[in-house]
Order: structure tokens, then C-alpha cells, then sequence
């Protein structure tokens, strides 16, 4: 049976993809002056001098941790056979999307293979490498290049992981806060990278939407609607009956 909140948020990604794309070909200097908003004027990015490299650091290693216990995680609950059913189709999803989104896809082909120069070693700003639109391949970077940002997409799976798995649990309150929050995480990532000189714009916005196609269509091959109905949730304790325990108290008085 077709899930309607997944056939809505495909058709979103689709215009949001569609969207992006288009504004980003017809306009690429949008990256180029946002790049320089993060300087100083004179070139030189200001961020590298404070806190925020030590900061970005950080934050990317706590990713990747949290990253490789998922997917370790997995796979020894798998082995071990402590997973099994809807529980290990939920976290074979988790471990499915990080090897894919910020792995595979991200890692292993865009950024090995674009070959776009980071904002921070391009002429405009006092390196050495000529500017390329997105999505355009070049030969201004050899390896671990600017196109897509590896720490936004991460951040960005890691959200979705949380959100979709957590949803049914949650109530109307708690999902729009997971969303405020996921989408908190992956502005400050992006704006990090961003203020570092280590990416564009369109590298966060288009490491995001791939994130987010990877999550939306790895949802039906892993059955997620039904897995997480099927996942036996943690029954609350009873609740004693104080109008009743008042009751007793005052028959037996």
C-alpha cells in the first residue's frame, strides 16, 4: 500500500531538486557572493582565525561516530542475531542510508570525481584554482573536492535517520521540533563550512536533497511503514489510580 506522507514528499524533493538545479545553473555567481560575504573584504575568510575550525572538527567527528555505530551497530545485531524482523529492517534503513548518502554517492563519486575547487583555494580569495558552477565537471581539484559537502550530507542523514524512525512515536509537538532541530543541525553544519571557506552554497543545498533522495527511496525497498508498525514499542507503567487509592483510604478511615 502506497504510504501518502511518502508519495508527498517525493513530489517535494522532485520540485525542490528540479528547483535548485535550475537556479543555480541560470545564476552560479550566487555561490561566488556568498563566498566572499564570508571574508573580510580583502579575500580571507575570518572564520579560519577564531574557534570555528577547532569547532567544525569536532562536529565532524562526532558524525562519523555516530555514523560508524550505526553501521557497525547493524551489522553485529545482525550477526549476533540480536536484530531480527521490523527491528532489523529499521536499522539495516539507518545503516543503508550513511553507507550510501554520505558514502557512496557523496564520497566516492561526486567529490572524487567533479573535481570542483573549494571556495577557499580559488583566485577570487587568493589561491590559485578557477571557479566552476555545480554539477559542472572540471580539473581544478584532484581529490576531496568541494562538490558535495561530505559533513552537511552527514549531518543531513543523520537527521532524517532520527526523524523517520522516531515519527510514529512522536507527538504533533515533538515531530515539529525534531524537524526545527534536524534542520537546525544542518544549517549550522553548512554555515560552518560555508564561513570556513570550505564550500558553497549549492555544495550544502545539493548535499542536503541527495540526502534526502537516498532517505526517501531507500524507505519502501526496506518496508519501513509496516517495520515500524510491527516494532513492539515499550509499554508504559500503570499509573496508580489516586482518585480510587483516595477512596479506599477514606472507606477503610
Amino acid at each position: 500500500m502506497t504510504d501518502p506522507l511518502h508519495h508527498r514528499l517525493l513530489l517535494l524533493w522532485l520540485f525542490a531538486m528540479v528547483a535548485a538545479q535550475a537556479l543555480f545553473a541560470a545564476f552560479p555567481e550566487i555561490d561566488l557572493v556568498i563566498a566572499r560575504a564570508m571574508t573580510d573584504g580583502s579575500g580571507s575568510f575570518v572564520a579560519t582565525r577564531g574557534v570555528l575550525p577547532w569547532l567544525s572538527g569536532l562536529v565532524r567527528l562526532m558524525t562519523e561516530i555516530v555514523a560508524a555505530v550505526i553501521v557497525f551497530g547493524t551489522l553485529a545485531g545482525w550477526i549476533g542475531g540480536r536484530l531480527r524482523g521490523a527491528a532489523l529492517r529499521l536499522a539495516g534503513y539507518a545503516a543503508a542510508n550513511v553507507l550510501l548518502a554520505p558514502g557512496v554517492v557523496v564520497n566516492l563519486v561526486l567529490k572524487a570525481h567533479v573535481g570542483r575547487a573549494r571556495p577557499a583555494t580559488l583566485s577570487e580569495f587568493g589561491g590559485t584554482r578557477d571557479f566552476t558552477p555545480a554539477w559542472q565537471f572540471s580539473e581544478q581539484c584532484d581529490r576531496n573536492c568541494s562538490f558535495v559537502s561530505g559533513e552537511v550530507s552527514i549531518a543531513a542523514t543523520l537527521a532524517l535517520i532520527a526523524v523517520v524512525l522516531f515519527w510514529p512515536r512522536m507527538t504533533r509537538a515533538g515531530r515539529g521540533l525534531a524537524i526545527a532541530g534536524g534542520l537546525a543541525a544542518v544549517l549550522g553544519v553548512a554555515a560552518m563550512r560555508l564561513a570556513l571557506g570550505r564550500h558553497f552554497l549549492s555544495d550544502a543545498v545539493f548535499a542536503t536533497l541527495i540526502s534526502a533522495g537516498v532517505a526517501l527511496a531507500l524507505y519502501p525497498l526496506f518496508g519501513l511503514s509496516r517495520a515500524r508498525r510491527d516494532l513492539p514499542l515499550p509499554q508504559p507503567l500503570p499509573q496508580p489510580d489516586t482518585a480510587a487509592a483516595g477512596a479506599r483510604q477514606t472507606i477503610s478511615g
